[in-house]
């Protein structure tokens, strides 16, 4: 977490009460993530930058701060993908989240669901700021050039590479373990 002072940005880490999602199953991956919600207690900040855990920086995202609230790039024409978003802390609305959380129906099961049935406004932010990583196994020639174009280009186009299926760290050096996998094969690159 950033903390913008009169010196510039300074990080520190702050502990949270987690939050349970309610419609979650003990140990699945999505029985704590409603915890993202606590974003918006953040209130001594006037503008917050999350970013998942599995996303890779790769250019200076700083001008995300002149967005305004709830900036995100698009999975397609409605929703958004919270792995990057750009949040205005306010207590009002962290109330409004959690008033309704055993009412409210998440499309996918998590937070991302949840916060998409909410806030059914948001700023479109340009896809490379939160690149999904993937080769769908259908995709065209010329998608599969592109994709690698993007993804090899010096100096960068894209700011940060969002990691979908299973994530480099838990794999081998040189090896994507998402080809050992039926359901993240989608996900593998060469």
């Amino acid at each position: 977490m950033e903390k913008k002072t009169r010196s510039g940005y300074g990080s520190y880490r702050r502990t949270i009460q987690r939050i349970r999602n309610p419609k979650a199953e003990k140990d699945a991956y999505n029985e704590w993530n409603y915890s993202k919600f606590r974003l918006w207690q953040l209130t001594d900040y006037d503008k917050v930058i999350f970013i998942d855990a599995d996303l890779l920086i790769l250019r200076n995202i700083d001008f995300l701060f002149r967005m305004p609230e709830i900036s995100a790039t698009g999975n397609n024409g409605t929703l958004f993908n919270s792995g990057v978003m750009v949040i205005e802390p306010c207590n009002c609305t962290f109330q409004l989240l959690m008033e309704h959380v055993n009412e409210i129906e998440s499309y996918n099961g998590g937070d991302q669901g949840y916060l998409n049935e909410v806030f059914t406004w948001w700023h479109r932010i340009p896809k490379h700021m939160n690149f999904l990583k993937h080769f769908w196994v259908g995709d065209e020639d010329d998608v599969k050039r592109k994709k690698t174009e993007l993804f090899g280009a010096e100096p960068p186009i894209l700011y940060v590479l969002h990691y979908l299926g299973m994530k480099p760290w838990l794999c081998y050096r040189d090896y994507d373990c998402n080809f050992n996998s039926d359901i993240f094969i989608e996900f593998a690159t060469d």
